[in-house]
């Protein structure tokens, strides 16, 4: 059960690796996609499903009878969920003759929920990883089977780290996977202590708040890049409107900041390296950046056509 880029290497490593029989593939219903929604598109696991000949079912919610049915008729030893993006009910948890198992991006019990590549990332953690772990009804509070560590670089984005993530959780299910097999399979319980949670991610929360540390909003930036975006507002020359502005890539400041005090946000110079912005108690560099309804560009690329005053402030709100 999978439906994003995420899931595929847990996917193409059962049917290439392993001996296991696929019974099916359960993925989310085609959705439509692009700028005008007019056409519906496949999810990622399933075009991969189509490409190894495997059955694949779509359900609207998996919880539904006639599917709890269908799926149970089926008579999987295992279920393996990596990003499904459905809640499961009890009932569909006990189709397995021996567990549901899910693929989380964190080392659980920290950064349960929709959003664990995002949250670490932003919070500044140094390393995160990938755990297996036995589902029951509460989100991400299972049983802990196994797990994987990786550091986070100081200039990794979610979109760095997620396909490495997504290739542990490939090579981690055949582990889990294994160990089933030879009956050596072990559960820790999570410690209640140490639970964190990492919400879904909305459009409107990559908005930056300039009064922070410069290292607080380079790990903000990294952590919603790609999506959904760390962004701001740069006033029109009229200042009558404003323009959002998508900041990709920074660089922490690490030199002191300018003498006299300076209201966060404002831009303080402009050149090769980029645009410096005041923020709380020092300054940062924005490096890469994409303007609203245009495509990515440095920072750079963006003055070749685009003037900046120093004193202009970049906008929060």
């Amino acid at each position: 059960m999978g439906t994003p880029d995420f899931a595929l290497p847990s996917l193409r490593r059962l049917a290439d690796v392993s001996h296991h029989n696929i019974l099916a593939v359960v993925t989310q219903p085609d959705r439509p996609k692009g700028r005008h929604l007019h056409r519906t598109y496949p999810s990622p696991v399933k075009q991969l499903a189509g490409e190894l000949g495997l059955r694949v079912v779509q359900p609207q919610s998996v919880n539904e009878p006639e599917i709890l049915r269908k799926l149970k008729d089926m008579g999987p030893d295992l279920i393996v969920v990596v990003a499904f993006g459905q809640r499961l009910s009890r009932e569909f948890l006990e189709i397995p003759k021996t567990a549901c198992i899910n693929l989380h991006a964190s080392l659980l019990p920290k950064y349960r929920g929709a959003a664990p590549v995002i949250r670490a990332i932003v919070n500044g953690e140094k390393i995160t990883g990938v755990t297996a772990q036995k589902i029951v009804y509460e989100m991400d509070a299972g049983d802990i089977i196994d797990s994987e560590v990786i550091e986070i670089g100081p200039d990794d984005t979610a979109g760095d780290l997620e396909p490495k993530l997504s290739e542990m959780a490939g090579n981690l299910l055949i582990k889990v996977l294994d160990a089933y097999e030879h009956s050596t399979i072990s559960y820790s319980p999570q410690q209640k202590e140490l639970v964190s949670y990492a919400p879904r991610v909305k459009k409107e929360d990559g908005l930056i708040n300039w009064n922070q540390p410069p290292e607080k909003i380079h790990n903000f930036i990294r952590g919603m890049n790609p999506k959904p975006g760390a962004f701001s507002f740069l006033p029109d020359q009229d200042g009558r409107s404003n323009k959002r502005l998508i900041i990709l890539c920074s660089r922490s400041e690490t030199q002191k900041g300018p003498q006299e005090p300076c209201k966060p946000g404002t831009i303080l110079n402009t050149s090769d390296q980029g645009i410096e912005v005041a923020t709380a108690g020092n300054s940062l560099w924005i490096t890469q950046l994409q303007p609203e309804g245009r495509k990515k560009m440095t920072a750079h690329e963006y003055l070749l056509g685009h003037r900046l005053d120093k004193g202009k402030c970049l906008m929060s709100e």
